[in-house]
């Protein structure tokens, strides 16, 4: 059985709104309107587009949902790519910051290379279409943009909500995302590709069984757009004791928003506490 994840908009958009977060993520944008000083959400929707015409696509988004119109005071933008690595800052060279993600990647042509610090001793570098960043300079001229898997490290490694979490787990519909952790200290991030529930199972498992866990005792925390009742979730409990479904961060106002488990989109939520 294929994944399949809820794509429902929750809340409406305000004008009381002044920080907005951006996931691009394969072929779907996600958007999320903020009231930044009381950490409340205001309005959560998706908007699929085709990478086929990437920029038409977004600016048909960004029109669809009037973002040019608004003036915000913070534009944080999450991105999703599989070109990515991490590098110790011991071994990061800004000059061959491009050789270093081609040795893991492969050849990255017409895109341009950009660097996140994850932590003080850990930085992550990858690629986005040069296109797109252009695209993202000239509508939000002081956006603040990171890779998908530095937000998800740095809440591993940050938000008490993780602190006894060895994997967070993050599913999208056909990749996962996974983050380690041990002694507070990052060890892995990485993403897979999947079709079912088997899959993200498999690489579940691969990794508990690479990094010598237990099953009985390693704690695993998910996040994504899936239910409490969904076929996921029954599977790997059958497998692993201490995993539950993840809840956002303890400053979080869901005032505005009903009808939507925390663990829901979740680096949208989440991204205001990554900076």
């Amino acid at each position: 059985m294929a994944l399949n994840l809820n794509y429902t908009t929750y809340g409406n958009q305000s004008n009381l709104a002044d920080a907005i977060v951006i996931n691009f993520c394969e072929d779907r944008m996600w958007v999320c309107e903020f009231d930044s000083t009381l950490f409340m959400p205001l309005f959560i929707s998706s908007y699929t587009i085709s990478q086929a015409n990437l920029n038409q696509e977004i600016l048909k988004a960004f029109n669809y949902f009037q973002l040019d119109k608004k003036k915000y005071n913070a534009v944080y933008v999450n991105y999703f790519s599989a070109n990515f690595t991490l590098c110790p800052n011991a071994f990061y060279d800004e000059e061959n910051k491009k050789n270093l993600l081609e040795f893991n990647c492969g050849k990255i042509e017409n895109q341009l290379v950009l660097t996140n610090d994850v932590s003080t001793s850990i930085k992550l570098i990858y690629s986005i279409p040069e296109t797109l960043k252009s695209l993202l300079n000239q509508t939000f001229p002081n956006h603040h943009l990171k890779h998908s898997s530095c937000v998800l490290s740095q809440l591993m490694l940050t938000s008490k909500e993780f602190i006894r979490d060895t994997i967070l787990l993050s599913v999208n519909d056909s990749h996962v995302e996974l983050v380690v952790k041990k002694d507070q200290q990052l060890i892995m991030a990485n993403q897979f590709a999947v079709k079912t529930e088997q899959d993200v199972l498999y690489y579940l498992l691969f990794l508990i069984e690479q990094y010598q866990f237990d099953t009985k005792t390693v704690s695993v925390a998910i996040i994504g757009n899936i239910g409490v009742d969904s076929e996921l979730y029954s599977i790997l409990k059958k497998y692993i004791r201490n995993i539950r479904l993840a809840s956002g961060h303890k400053n979080l106002n869901y005032g505005s928003i009903t009808g939507m488990p925390q663990h829901f989109n979740f680096t949208l939520l989440n991204r205001l506490f990554c900076e």
